[in-house]
């Protein structure tokens, strides 16, 4: 948690309307602290939109947060919509395909687990450990303009599928993030940043 403070104080004035998060909130905590760590950012950045990873705790009817979980769910912002599928065997319903495929405004996807074959999703020894289901998705719907994962921790990256950006940031514990901007022409810009480190990535 402070490196996640430190984080959100030291970009607390830059005006910053969303947050996505891409799971792995909690190591393998409670529901409380995963609504501690949620709380938190939302008295920083109202508009908190997140999936659930492999580490944290499922929700139940208990669970209470000003933030949003995407699972499954569209949510329509400013000029876009945001999708999400948590956990790192994302269950991507076809309902929610089809839906995809009716959009007619661009999509920001947020799965926790990215792409398969990218620069993304490389552990050590160059080897991938991402989704191909997730990958498949990417490359079939060409609404997605942005995809914004986490669970490969080795891999900080900006990168791409074709015209579809993808961003894994790498894990916030070791002060790690992301700020990106989206202009109404769709066209995303980046860069990751490490709390302790004032240069860039």
């Amino acid at each position: 948690m402070i490196a996640l403070k430190s984080i959100l104080e030291r970009n607390q004035k830059k005006g910053i309307d969303f947050c996505f998060i891409a799971g792995d909130i909690t190591n393998f905590g409670t529901i409380n602290d995963l609504e501690n760590v949620l709380n938190l950012i939302t008295k920083y950045i109202a508009k908190t939109y997140f999936v659930l990873g492999n580490c944290d705790p499922k929700v139940d009817k208990t669970f209470s947060s000003p933030a949003t979980l995407l699972e499954s769910h569209f949510y329509k912002l400013d000029f876009f919509t945001v999708l999400g599928f948590g956990t790192h065997k994302p269950k991507i319903k076809k309902a929610s395909l089809k839906k995809l495929h009716r959009r007619k405004e661009k999509v920001c996807l947020i799965t926790h687990i990215p792409p398969y074959g990218t620069e993304t999703d490389l552990v050590s020894l160059n080897k991938h450990r991402g989704s191909l289901v997730v990958r498949n998705v990417l490359e079939k719907y060409t609404n997605i303009f942005l995809h914004i994962a986490g669970h490969i921790h080795e891999s900080p990256v900006i990168s791409r599928i074709n015209d579809c950006v993808l961003i894994n940031p790498g894990p916030v514990t070791i002060g790690n993030y992301a700020i990106i901007s989206i202009d109404e022409l769709y066209t995303v810009t980046g860069k990751i940043y490490n709390i302790h480190d004032i240069k860039e990535m």
